[in-house]
């Protein structure tokens, strides 16, 4: 069921930063290649927010569970929504959404706006007059900071060899990691301001982790990718077979 139900997450992942594309023929008018509506996009975000962030409670029965395996569920939960969420938060989308923005202006989604969307669906418990945080929730926003970690400092790696159709999936920009730190330091003045609004032990000590965890990876001397160059990732013929996928991150085409 977790897997399937994955599968569906990232179909509507791919909604964001996508576009989509008509073949034309010598005579025919109009573009090739149209992004997908801001609105849609944002709507897609938020569908991402309200299904596949939000604990799958349908997943976790203790009558069912309790007759297959002593433990897991949590495990389970977490590589899947972690699959979603790395996908979403791909270097290669964001790359789209600044040239977008760059191309179209105001019409496009910015990346700015999608980070923040995000945030707030990771973190939407910080908002709350009482600030509770589960085991499931945990999880995923500790991913997050992983992810995040990632972004601000690890160097970039750089593919070659790759056809152009298939470079833009590997596409970066340097404004993630300026964009990625400010986000972390929005995110630290938050949970700052929840745990005040703290009262279940749990709960406190993740959000002070994960406060510890937001100061180590703003730390300049933990930022060792601009220091160390981008690393070079050779593909050859396997691996760009396996790229070719049954939904491209790049694409949703009619």
């Amino acid at each position: 069921m977790i897997g399937p139900w994955t599968l569906e997450m990232n179909h509507v992942v791919a909604i964001v930063g996508s576009f989509s594309s008509q073949t034309k023929y010598v005579g025919q008018e109009g573009r090739i290649f149209v992004p997908t509506t801001k609105e849609r996009q944002q709507v897609a975000v938020a569908f991402l927010s309200d299904n596949a962030f939000a604990t799958p409670k349908w997943a976790i029965d203790p009558e069912i569970l309790r007759r297959i395996e002593p433990t897991g569920v949590l495990s389970r939960i977490r590589t899947a929504q972690s699959s979603v969420l790395s996908n979403l938060l791909s270097s290669a989308r964001f790359a789209r959404l600044v040239e977008e923005q760059a191309i179209d202006g105001q019409s496009a989604y910015g990346p700015g706006d999608f980070l923040a969307a995000a945030r707030k669906a990771v973190w939407k418990e910080l908002d709350g007059p009482q600030v509770k945080i589960d085991a499931y929730r945990r999880n995923l926003q500790r991913a997050y900071l992983d992810l995040a970690n990632t972004k601000i400092n690890s160097a970039t790696a750089t593919p070659v060899g790759l056809p152009p159709e298939l470079a833009g999936q590997f596409a970066t920009s340097g404004d993630e990691k300026p964009f990625y730190r400010e986000e972390l330091r929005v995110l630290n003045s938050q949970i700052a301001a929840a745990l005040a609004k703290t009262g279940d032990r749990e709960t406190r000590a993740h959000l002070e982790g994960a406060r510890d965890q937001i100061a180590h990876i703003l730390d300049p001397k933990f930022n060792q990718g601009a220091a160390a160059g981008g690393a070079v990732i050779r593909i050859g013929l396997t691996g760009v077979d396996d790229l070719q996928g049954c939904w491209p991150d790049y694409a949703i085409r009619p």
